[in-house]
């Protein structure tokens, strides 16, 4: 049994409203002529991504889980989706048609999908009053959200009420790189800032939840970092000695980093086996899922095939291919699939 917590979701369809105070950064699908099962996601008049079926289709995407030996899948929107650039209340309707699509995605299967919705995060008030109706009205686990919300970091102090009402109704927040600090640095194609821009950019928001005193204020917190943490398993060893040997971290953190670092969970999607050991040794099995970034080009096809070249015990290995995500997402019921 495998559960894919890092799976992504498009509706086949976008709303066009013509009142959107979102400008020319709404996104629209458009269809490709001669191709049924793809569509292009136009954003300023640009095609940001081509997509097929398997964003918005639940018997391409079983298909493709059947084939892969993947139980489960835990969807989440397409990040560029989350619209943090438009009005809040823009946003929030928008949330709201992507929360509903996905909802009803769900329900055509909810023995083997699980959802997290998403949210205007640039209001955090607003944001924290719809977290009920993500949870009631909608049925998800929780919210994806990004690593940086307009520039300002996920562990901002000004997320706070966000925070505190997820810890409150015992969500799930996911955590994935958007817009990452840095592109203009990044030499050759865009599509390289999915390589170098994304694992940076998700070790600065991991970071930001330590040292802006999230984790500390709101210790039940559930969080799951996307692209295994990406760089910040290699920055913990330097925040850990900066909070031995500098006053003003011990000052912000209570408690060592690496505390903090292991009450939060990791998907596995660092592509390379001595890479995840790595992880495993330093954050520990019990923080480890699944992840695969299914549909999209960079994917891990066949998620989970690595795991006998770990090198760990069949528990070990159990905790990462489901159990973890099992135990977080609450569900104890096994026959639903």
């Amino acid at each position: 049994m495998i559960v894919d917590v890092h799976t992504h979701f498009v509706p086949e369809r976008l709303p066009v409203m013509a009142d959107r105070l979102g400008g020319d950064k709404w996104p629209v699908t458009k269809c490709i002529c001669g191709k049924a099962n793809h569509k292009n996601v136009m954003i300023s008049g640009k095609n940001f991504r081509t997509i097929t079926d398997q964003c918005w289709s639940p018997q391409r995407r079983l298909s493709d889980m059947n084939n892969e030996s993947v139980s489960i899948q835990v969807l989440s929107p397409m990040p560029e989706l989350l619209s943090y650039w438009f009005k809040a209340e823009d946003t929030l309707d928008f949330s709201r048609y992507i929360n509903s699509q996905l909802s009803e995605f769900i329900d055509s299967n909810p023995g083997r999908f699980l959802g997290l919705g998403m949210l205007p995060l640039q209001d955090p008030e607003l944001a924290a009053k719809e977290i009920k109706n993500i949870k009631n009205e909608f049925g998800l686990k929780g919210v994806e959200v990004g690593t940086n919300i307009n520039g300002r970091s996920i562990g901002d102090p000004f997320f706070t009420p966000f925070f505190a009402e997820a810890e409150a109704e015992g969500i799930t927040i996911y955590i994935h790189p958007l817009h990452p600090l840095g592109n203009d640095r990044i030499i050759g194609p865009s599509s390289l800032s999915a390589l170098i821009g994304f694992p940076a950019e998700t070790a600065l928001a991991a970071a930001s939840l330590i040292t802006g005193g999230l984790l500390e204020k709101f210790p039940k917190l559930k969080i799951i970092l996307s692209h295994g943490g990406g760089n910040f398993s290699t920055l913990l060893p330097r925040l850990n000695h900066g909070w031995e040997t500098m006053d003003e971290m011990k000052q912000i953190c209570p408690k060592r980093p690496s505390e903090y670092a292991k009450k939060m969970y990791y998907d596995t999607l660092v592509y390379d086996v001595k890479t995840l050991k790595y992880l495993t040794d330093t954050i520990g099995s019990r923080q480890l899922m699944i992840g695969s970034d299914y549909p999209f080009i960079i994917r891990e096809k066949f998620p989970g095939h690595w795991l006998e070249e770990l090198g760990i015990s069949p528990e070990m290995t159990d905790a990462i291919k489901y159990q973890n995500a099992l135990q977080l997402f609450e569900i104890n019921n096994l026959n639903f699939i």
